[in-house]
């Protein structure tokens, strides 16, 4: 879009209570183990999200129905200590999709994911310690059903700019260049309502809105099917 479309933006936005989830159902990424582009494909069911993704590359899949996961892992879990007993041994470790990997680890073999070894500080002695996996949603910059690192994202001066598809950033377009912002009845939860506060500001405009620019042009024709 050129900056003369800028300028002619709506001048003014009301926000209606969209949430962020209102543009999952397709989500640009890059895949976790060729780093080449693909989407995430999702439908909201009544009680949940149905979601699946295959790498037309390297052929790496996920689908939610068997809890696939390629994002960060925090493994967790604790014992007293097997020899002396005083002792709590504790285990918190992130642990990241590895390219190499074969295999997509499976989230519902918890509890029992594994077992790593603590040294107990009063005794010196080694126990195995039982632990859990959990998702890691680290937020900005990932897809919300499997992690993946997103592909539409730019670093600027005040932090990072995404969008999860063309939707997803025609509409934060729309409330950038609003001159005139209307939220109504609204209880804080709305996609707009929890924008970092650069975003929201006037006299980042039209920065944003170059930003916007720049990953517009990372689009193609396919990526609004």
């Amino acid at each position: 879009m050129t900056p003369a479309a800028n300028i002619a933006a709506p001048t003014r936005h009301r926000d209606v209570g969209m949430r962020l989830s209102s543009f999952a159902e397709r989500v640009e990424v890059r895949c976790a183990r060729c780093d080449r582009s693909g989407a995430v494909h999702a439908s909201w069911t009544s009680r949940h999200w149905v979601a699946r993704y295959m790498c037309a590359h390297c052929g790496l899949e996920a689908r939610s129905e068997r809890d696939d996961w390629l994002g960060s892992i925090c493994l967790w879990g604790r014992r007293p200590c097997g020899y002396c007993g005083h002792q709590w041994l504790h285990v918190s470790e992130q642990r990241d999709f590895k390219a190499d990997s074969s295999t997509v680890p499976d989230l519902r073999l918890t509890p029992g994911f594994g077992s790593i070894a603590r040294t107990c500080p009063i005794c010196a002695h080694s126990s195995m310690v039982d632990v859990s996996a959990h998702r890691l949603h680290v937020g900005d910059g990932h897809d919300p059903h499997f992690g993946l690192p997103l592909r539409l994202i730019v670093t600027t001066r005040s932090g990072p700019l995404w969008v999860y598809n063309r939707d997803h950033l025609e509409e934060l377009r729309r409330y950038v260049g609003a001159q005139h912002r209307e939220r109504q009845g609204l209880n804080g939860r709305s996609m707009m309502s929890r924008l970092p506060t650069w975003i929201k500001l006037a006299r980042n405009r039209q920065y944003v809105l170059r930003m916007l620019d720049r990953l517009e042009t990372r689009l193609t024709p396919a990526d609004g099917a």
